[in-house]
Order: structure tokens, then sequence, then C-alpha cells
């Protein structure tokens, strides 16, 4: 079926190492969480259809799950070739993870270009007062510099807004398709 369908977006979703990459896209395609998810080595890539209101066609989104550490940089670049869409993913529990997306930015525009992107700030469920860093104003200002569609919040362990974060790059990616 994928070569069949003429709405085809690869899609990588990068960020540090542990902030629920895999995590993210083992809810969104199984809709369930791994509690014991295995490091990512190099990438991992899964194929999903997706349906956008209004549109005939289903959309395939082949989503590659890219290694955090930075030992694995030099292979991330040849990932990048070919993506029309990026989850910017950080945990909301650990600033430096934030902090460290303009890095993850730098290095993807400099194989690609500006695509369309989602700002996910993940592991919602583990949120309290004493580790609550992040403010809207913070936020507002690093989806600035992200050049960021939106900002979501989600947890993977509960699958709160996991589904959200795929349908709306899916959807951004289509209304940027030239026809």
């Amino acid at each position: 079926m994928v070569g069949s369908n003429k709405y085809f977006y690869k899609v990588c979703i990068v960020g540090d190492s542990e902030v629920g990459k895999t995590t993210l896209v083992n809810q969104y395609l199984k809709r369930r969480f791994v509690a014991d998810a295995q490091r990512t080595i190099g990438s991992n890539f899964f194929v999903q259809y997706v349906k956008i209101p209004d549109v005939k066609n289903l959309l395939t989104l082949q989503i590659w799950d890219l290694a955090g550490q930075p030992r694995f940089k030099w292979v991330r670049y040849a990932f990048y070739k070919g993506a029309r869409g990026i989850v910017y993913a950080f945990d909301l529990t650990r600033r430096k993870t934030l902090d460290n997306l303009l890095d993850w930015k730098e290095e993807v525009e400099s194989k690609i270009g500006v695509v369309s992107n989602i700002f996910v700030g993940n592991k919602s469920d583990l949120i309290n007062d004493e580790n609550n860093f992040i403010n809207t104003e913070e936020i507002n200002h690093f989806k600035e510099m992200l050049s960021a569609n939106a900002y979501i919040e989600t947890s993977a362990k509960l699958g709160t807004n996991v589904k959200d974060v795929f349908d709306e790059l899916a959807l951004k990616m289509f209304k940027n398709t030239d026809f």
C-alpha cells in the first residue's frame, strides 16, 4: 500500500536519550506502554497510516525513532534525508533535555532545513510541584526558537495526547504539500 499512496511523509522523532521517544512511538502505534523499552541503537522505523478530515486518501507516515546518545550523531545524519516532519521531544522532569532541543534543531536543520515540526514535552504523568520547572512564557519562547507548529504535553505511559502529536504533524505536513 505504501507504493500506491501518494501522500507519503517521513517523520523523525529526536531528542536526548531517555526522554521517551521510543515509548511515544510504541504508544502511538501499539496503544500500549512498554516499561522496559530498550535504548535505540542508531534508529528504528515504523509505518502508520493516518486518516485526516476532508482528505480521501490515507496519509502514510514513516516514523523514524532516532537514537539520542551523542555517540550516534554521525549515524543520525543519514536518517534525516527526506524527512518532511520532526518531533522535537524532551522530558518534562529534566530541564537539560529542554535546553538541548536547540542543539537538536541545529543538527536537523543543517541536514534538511526547516520542515514542519511539533514540540513535545513528555512524561507529564511525572510532573509535581517539586519538579515543575516549565512555565508558559518559557514554552512559548522555545516554541518560537524551534519554529514549532505546536506544543503538546504528553504522557507516553498513560497515552495522554500521544495520538494528537502525530495527527497534528500529519495535518501540517499535508497542508504544506505542493500538489
